[in-house]
């Protein structure tokens, strides 16, 4: 079992809380808006945690969605949210670095996943994986580490329940630690990619249309003042292509 792996075992559930502090919900608004319309189609969300993707698109009007992830405890907690209130979800687990053809996805997601890959041979591997689960003019959406991070700014992201430190030496994949503020607080390793190597792979697997979205975050009244940081360099970064 990876390391990353490991780490989400152990974190399961509490993992889930990233979803609701302000940089999630700003992640989630931009994920949403690079996605096409999800009514009666079928959707594959690779690294899919605890389940609050593959929730979200059945609730969105999803025909069929299928959850994989390689982390025991985040697959077993999906299962459970499924089995309280179901909602016709299936889940699997596989590795994404061994990613097998599961089907014909209309839409296949990646969500946090790719910047876990080893090298950039590792990173063809997964996107070509990714890819040979779509149909023919598919869509794929990845949600990755922000290439174009200003590590000033992540310094001072903690109003967006984010503490970013980099942990190893500066190079183009750089090792970070993130810490989850709260009770209890918790923390996962993550890595950080040079701009240009996440655009690059999604090219080199044939993919076409390949473009970043511009961050969108909510409106709830807080204002450019205080989304203003995220906007210049949130801790992600959302890229589409169509096979």
């Amino acid at each position: 079992m990876a390391e990353s792996d490991e780490q989400y075992d152990a974190l399961g559930e509490l993992y889930e809380r990233t979803k609701h502090i302000p940089t999630g919900l700003a992640e989630r608004a931009t994920l949403l808006s690079a996605l096409p319309d999800l009514a009666g189609r079928s959707v594959l969300d690779v690294a899919c945690g605890t389940g609050f993707y593959p929730r979200l698109f059945r609730e969105l009007g999803a025909a069929r969605v299928l959850g994989v992830d390689s982390a025991r405890e985040m697959v077993a907690h999906a299962r459970a949210v499924e089995e309280r209130a179901p909602l016709g979800i299936s889940y699997a687990r596989h590795d994404a670095a061994s990613l097998p053809v599961l089907g014909a996805f209309d839409v296949v997601t990646a969500i946090w996943l790719l910047g876990y890959a080893e090298d950039v041979a590792a990173l063809d591997r997964m996107v070509g994986s990714l890819r040979a689960n779509l149909v023919p003019g598919g869509t794929l959406v990845v949600l990755v580490p922000n290439p174009d991070a200003d590590w000033d700014l992540l310094a001072d992201y903690g109003r967006y329940g984010y503490e970013v430190t980099r942990t190893g030496p500066p190079g183009p994949r750089q090792q970070v630690l993130v810490r989850v503020p709260g009770e209890p607080p918790f923390e996962f390793g993550s890595f950080f990619w040079e701009p240009g190597v996440f655009d690059a792979a999604l090219a080199r697997a044939g993919l076409a249309e390949v473009r970043r979205h511009p961050e969108v975050v909510p409106q709830d009244g807080r204002g450019e003042r205080f989304w203003g940081p995220l906007r210049r360099s949130p801790s992600f970064a959302v890229f589409s292509a169509r096979r």
